[in-house]
């Protein structure tokens, strides 16, 4: 008994290798880039860490206390009418409460971006979603119309995009915005040489004409 044929180039180190038709090649896996999903979260992290910090600091006069902020906190403090040292307790609580949103923030993050692999193959375009279970949509590659690649300045000096693949036949992912694709200009170049050579397969072969001879 012949073992069953494997699919042909690279092994995916994301996506789900068993996915892949027999002699169909991978040209291409990613998620979207970090600096699309965390920059965000991490600043927030680091403002919100640095007044609790400093609040905590004014509160309980530790050392590393910045005077110009404990001062402004001082006289925040006294135009509201509340006691310096409760104003200053319950603003490092309250900046404490930011870092906790920050946290669950940057959690969230970390979710969407490593439960989301987009591939391109020899036959199709595909999205694979989820960590434990697994979800996958795809689009043939006869059925891609177009790609098309977006980037601001911001996106562009860093080197990631945004896509749209346009395609017929209704497809759930069809003309929808992928976001954060790294080199998507390689990532467009790929899916259409992958429909360039779905398009351009030579017919199937037919029967040559018999003449008088089917007469």
């Amino acid at each position: 008994m012949s073992a069953p044929a494997m699919p042909s180039g690279p092994l995916p180190r994301h996506l789900k290798a068993t996915y892949l038709a027999s002699g169909e090649s991978l040209l291409e896996e990613t998620r979207a880039t970090k600096l699309f999903y965390f920059p965000g979260p991490l600043l927030w992290l680091l403002i919100t860490g640095l007044l609790t910090l400093f609040t905590a600091a004014a509160h309980y006069g530790w050392s590393i206390q910045i005077v110009a902020y404990s001062n402004a906190l001082t006289t925040l403090a006294s135009w509201i009418h509340i006691g310096a040292s409760t104003f200053l307790y319950y603003a490092m609580l309250f900046f404490l409460f930011l870092v906790v949103l920050g946290l669950i923030r940057l959690a969230v993050r970390y979710l969407r971006w490593i439960r989301t692999v987009y591939a391109v193959t020899s036959r199709r375009v595909i999205i694979q979603k989820g960590i434990l279970s697994r979800d996958f949509d795809e689009i043939p590659v006869s059925q891609i119309r177009g790609v098309d690649v977006h980037q601001t300045f911001f996106q562009r000096v860093l080197g990631y995009g945004t896509i749209r693949v346009s395609s017929e036949g209704g497809t759930r992912i069809g003309n929808e915005d992928w976001e954060g694709i790294p080199g998507p200009f390689r990532f467009q170049k790929l899916i259409e040489s992958a429909t360039m050579g779905s398009t351009s397969a030579p017919p199937p072969a037919q029967a040559p004409w018999t003449g008088a001879a089917g007469r």
